[in-house]
């Protein structure tokens, strides 16, 4: 199964490629371009504001995620995978009506593992780079990150309104779009978000600089301090000392383990339940995972705790037919709404994909993550090649030159990864069917249908 999985991934990738190569190569290069120009125009525009700058530069990367959206829709297409999604994974909505309603839906959840694997703070790091650049490190125009920093350190509670405003307006506006259906709104949702998640990279970073510092002057971190002497006295009794364990312990996990497996397991992971999500995979929400899990409970009880769920239930049925509340008490249940809405808006969409992805077995998941891998490798080869080549060069070459030679590193190796997870989303679907018809013509023998054979793919994967 590993070699038939590890065939199947890189024969179908590289076909896939070469099929859609016109196409894939025409929506990249017009998703960098566009990249290209917003962040050029958004370090010109911090001559006239540097608040001009940060409402400019979100728009580079959402072009960038829309390229990446469209690429993951055309080899979906190709493959024929939203025909492959069982009913009771099927998301049934107009995501196929028009690229403007695709995007409005898939947006939102790409920004978040964005931010969440450091993407969106390696961009605020490369406006730093390009404003540092033009105006010099003795400059005193006023760049984004100086702004920041001033407000940060000298007007923290306005910083603090500004982002509470914008995550506000993003709410406003999502609502607006469900309410209204009106699709440009999905894509300034988007914006927003990607303007919230800048701003709150490049200044939360000082806030939180400046909290742990206020923190460390307080009082009450003596009073921990003091009440945790007796258990240091204790570690003292066995020659451990425990500030130093905690601390060799922390850098292990978190300074070596995690970034490995991070990059190795994680990642390429969730890359999948984000392209599931594009093709249609279900997309619950924390109520809907509540109903599910509360739906599954009740065949587990017994007895008077059998009973006990019967009243809640009967409460909470009863309690949804009240009339809406009012006054604080509907105040407080809006904004609860609100705050789990985002989560349901941005990371459970993923997490409900990922949840999917790991049921096609781990004798996929190796072979996917070492063919994923193996993609990450020839992107080090390739960048290592072009700094062998242009490699010595001064400043000002690398201003003019850095983009261009940026799509040389990643072009080749970025539609590698698309199409490879698109063919990996397929392979997925095609084990749960396996599994299915194993299931059915079996269904005494489990470990049979755990371990099923490998079949003739399916009609989207002719031309293996």
């Amino acid at each position: 199964m590993l070699w038939t999985d590890l065939r199947i991934l890189v024969t179908d990738t590289g076909r896939l490629c070469w099929r859609l190569l016109p196409r894939l190569l025409t929506i990249w290069l017009l998703g960098w371009l566009a990249r290209r120009v917003f962040s050029a125009v958004a370090v010109i525009d911090g001559d006239v504001s540097p608040w001009l700058t940060l409402a400019i530069f979100p728009l580079g990367i959402v072009a960038e995620l829309i390229a990446i959206v469209l690429i993951l829709q055309a080899c979906g297409r190709e493959l024929g995978i939203r025909a492959l999604i069982p009913s009771g994974e099927l998301v049934d909505d107009d995501r196929d009506a028009g690229v403007t309603r695709l995007l409005a839906i898939t947006l939102l959840p790409f920004i978040g593992i964005y931010a969440a694997f450091g993407y969106i703070n390696d961009a605020a790091y490369a406006l730093y780079v390009q404003q540092m650049a033009r105006y010099g490190l003795l400059s005193d125009t006023p760049t984004v990150l100086g702004l920041l920093n001033d407000l940060a350190t000298q007007h923290t509670w306005r910083l603090v309104m500004i982002v509470i405003t914008l995550y506000v307006a993003r709410r406003l506006v999502d609502l607006a779009h469900e309410q209204t259906g009106w699709r440009p709104l999905g894509l300034l949702v988007a914006v927003l978000e990607a303007f919230f998640v800048l701003l709150l990279v490049m200044g939360g970073i000082r806030i939180w600089q400046l909290a742990k510092i206020w923190l460390r002057d307080r009082a009450f971190m003596r009073w921990i301090e003091t009440a945790l002497e007796p258990l240091e006295q204790l570690f003292a009794l066995i020659r451990i000392n425990l500030p130093e364990l905690v601390v060799r312990v922390w850098d292990f996990v978190f300074g070596q383990v995690w970034p490995v497996l991070a990059d190795t397991l994680v990642q390429p992971l969730v890359w999948l339940a984000v392209a599931a999500i594009i093709y249609g995979s279900n997309v619950m929400s924390l109520a809907e995972l509540n109903r599910t899990v509360r739906d599954q409970l009740p065949g587990r009880y017994s007895g008077r705790t059998a009973r006990r769920a019967a009243r809640r239930a009967e409460r909470r049925t009863a309690h949804q037919a009240r009339p809406p509340r009012q006054g604080l008490r509907r105040v407080g249940t809006e904004a609860k709404e609100a705050f789990l809405g985002d989560v349901d808006d941005k990371y459970l969409p993923t997490f409900h994909a990922l949840r999917l992805v790991v049921r096609s077995g781990p004798t996929f998941i190796r072979s996917f993550v070492l063919v994923y891998a193996a993609v990450a490798i020839l992107g080090n080869y390739l960048q290592r090649l072009v700094r062998l080549v242009t490699g010595g060069r001064d400043l000002d070459f690398w201003l003019v030159y850095d983009p261009l030679l940026d799509l040389i590193r990643t072009l080749p190796v970025e539609l590698l990864r698309l199409c490879l997870l698109a063919v990996a989303f397929r392979r997925c679907l095609e084990l749960f069917d396996q599994r299915a018809v194993a299931a059915e013509t079996l269904p005494g023998e489990a470990a049979d249908a755990e371990r099923p054979a490998p079949g003739p793919l399916t009609p989207a994967g002719a031309g293996r």
